[in-house]
């Protein structure tokens, strides 16, 4: 495979060592050529990571979440998100926590365009809406005998055109925002030792929400993942892109890599290896730390107009970071 660039930043709050990713696929395939190259002193903590793994799975703990996987094997190979069922049953508590805000900013923010149509050719030609007065037409020509007797054999033979009493028939949207530039979100996965497994769900949650908002009111959005460790006045980080601008948003893409605990809790230890290992580092034995506002820190160094999730362990917490970065937004659109 081929080597992914390193990039460094520099923050107030330290050295950001990192690398981007286009894919979940392309990270994925980095850590795992990345943990076969390991020095001794890495490959020594990602040995204790392992068996502490296993040690933990065998006491039935909640930390990777809720069913505890079997063993050490189905962590390694875990690809899809399995909580979907727990996210279904969250998403709609989210969605109406975040009813009454969406609601003001729908109508005073930023309001979503309405359909409209005019008869003037301009838009997308609506055929459901021409079909809502369509009738038969018989034109008949009685300027002669055989004019008429043409009228009435077309007639008889049912030769008629197809037309609509509606006129406005082509569709547009009405005071669309042409000039919304598109959203890129960063988002902060994973969590320190205290937080349990399905804690981890409602950044993702509140993200998807977030992009379903923002796109219906046609502003293109790129979702980012941040997965990184701080040890000794620096960060090791890697940048993974979930979504692209054009693509629809994969959901189990997105809670795989931001809000899954089997995921985070071992490939992300893993990654964490991987990419200290990359740049040269040895990582120390609890494999460092998430320091508060480490994600808005990193992705304010690489992107200034970027948008961030930081770790949210809570309904209130998430609804409030999708409100404070519409808001934001709203205000970068007006200076």
């Amino acid at each position: 495979m081929s080597r992914p660039q390193k990039h460094i930043a520099q923050s107030n709050s330290g050295k950001y060592n990192y690398l981007l990713f286009d894919s979940v696929f392309a990270f994925n395939a980095f850590v795992d050529h990345e943990i076969q190259q390991l020095s001794s002193s890495n490959a020594s903590r990602w040995n204790n990571v392992v068996q502490s793994t296993s040690q933990n799975l065998n006491s039935g703990t909640d930390w990777y979440g809720t069913p505890t996987p079997k063993d050490v094997k189905e962590l390694e190979e875990h690809r899809t998100f399995l909580g979907m069922k727990l996210a279904q049953k969250i998403q709609p508590q989210v969605k109406d926590k975040l009813a009454t805000y969406l609601d003001y900013l729908q109508d005073s923010v930023l309001p979503k365009p309405k359909m409209a149509y005019n008869d003037r050719g301009l838009g997308v030609f609506s055929f459901e809406r021409a079909a809502m007065a369509m009738y038969k037409d018989f034109p008949v020509n009685t300027q002669t005998p055989v004019s008429t007797a043409v009228s009435q054999m077309n007639i008889e033979l049912r030769n008629h055109q197809i037309s609509t009493s509606v006129k406005s028939v082509y569709a547009y949207f009405q005071d669309k925002q042409m000039s919304y530039p598109s959203m890129q979100l960063y988002i902060m996965a994973g969590a320190n030792a205290n937080v349990k497994g399905d804690q981890l769900l409602y950044v993702g949650l509140a993200c998807a929400e977030l992009v379903d908002f923002l796109e219906l009111r046609g502003i293109s959005v790129e979702v980012n993942v941040m997965l990184g460790t701080s040890f000794r006045n620096q960060v090791a980080m890697a940048c993974v892109r979930v979504k692209r601008f054009q693509d629809k948003l994969d959901k189990n893409q997105l809670l795989l890599t931001s809000s899954d605990p089997r995921y985070f809790r071992y490939r992300g230890f893993k990654g964490l290896v991987a990419l200290s290992n990359y740049f040269g580092l040895t990582i120390p034995s609890g494999l460092g730390s998430i320091t508060a506002q480490m994600g808005t820190a990193f992705a304010k160094a690489i992107n200034p107009a970027g948008f961030v999730f930081e770790q949210s362990y809570a309904m209130e917490t998430a609804v409030k970071e999708v409100t404070q970065i519409i808001e934001n937004y709203k205000n970068q659109l007006a200076a």
